[in-house]
């Protein structure tokens, strides 16, 4: 039998053993002389063509130095709908919402670094924003770790003279559990509608880097904008690894019924 006809099969076999539950997250798999065993082949080129479309199908990770481990996932549900209503509740009443939004509408752990840039309006976020091309911005960064792996990067896009308006100059600004609507109300513009949108694609291969994305995994793209009336006064972006969150939505069917 062919090489690659004895790698497919046992890809097939160790995919089977992986989603069975008989390599569980985080198990590190048996040598690679003892799989050569297991699975009675001379071959080492089928070995590493089996493992190599694992790892390329995010299922197997390669520890250097260690060993192939079957790799954790940190799934975080996010019901974003809900963690909107909640953003825009605690900036009506003036309050902050304990612990940090993130964790509040997740129920996980995060670790968040924040960096502030000022950027010319690209073509895409100047018609959002409905400014010039050029427009200079303030783009603030927040990526997420969680349970000490990426999670996600996120994106705020203010006009310069609205992020000064505020009070957003640096990053020492932020705080814990004051959303980006809860600034904007405490500076006196009043949001009162947001738009979200949502799209599934190819990771760029900064995003790759950025967020240890594995092979063959796609990642989720967020984008919100804010409005006042009919004016856009934020634009945001999310970028989530598809294999690190589950999307729900709870929504009152009867809300409105008089």
């Amino acid at each position: 039998m062919r090489a690659v006809s004895r790698g497919a099969e046992i890809a097939v076999d160790l995919r089977r053993q992986i989603q069975s539950g008989k390599y569980l997250p985080g198990d590190r798999l048996p040598r690679l002389a003892d799989l050569m065993a297991i699975y009675e082949t001379r071959s080492r080129s089928a070995l590493d063509r089996a493992l190599k479309e694992l790892v390329a199908e995010g299922l197997l990770t390669v520890v250097h130095g260690s060993g192939i481990y079957v790799r954790r996932r940190q799934v975080v549900r996010r019901d974003l709908l809900a963690g909107l209503r909640m953003e825009y509740a605690a900036a009506r009443r003036g309050a902050d919402v304990q612990a940090g939004l993130f964790e509040a509408m997740t129920g996980a752990d995060a670790k968040v670094d924040i960096t502030y840039d000022y950027v010319m309006a690209s073509e895409q976020i100047a018609r959002l924003l409905d400014v010039d091309a050029e427009h200079r911005l303030l783009v603030r960064t927040f990526r997420y770790v969680v349970e000490g792996a990426p999670h996600q990067v996120a994106r705020s896009y203010l006009p310069a003279e609205t992020a000064q308006r505020i009070g957003l100059n640096n990053p020492d600004d932020e705080r814990p559990g004051v959303g980006t609507i809860a600034h904007l109300m405490a500076g006196g513009i009043a949001v009162d509608r947001a738009k979200l949108a949502f799209e599934s694609r190819v990771p760029s291969a900064a995003e790759v880097a950025e967020l240890a994305i594995p092979g063959g995994t796609s990642v989720f793209e967020h984008w919100r904008t804010l409005y006042r009336g009919c004016e856009p006064v934020e634009v945001s972006t999310a970028i989530v690894p598809g294999d690190r969150v589950a999307y729900e939505i709870d929504v009152s069917l009867t809300e409105g019924d008089r």
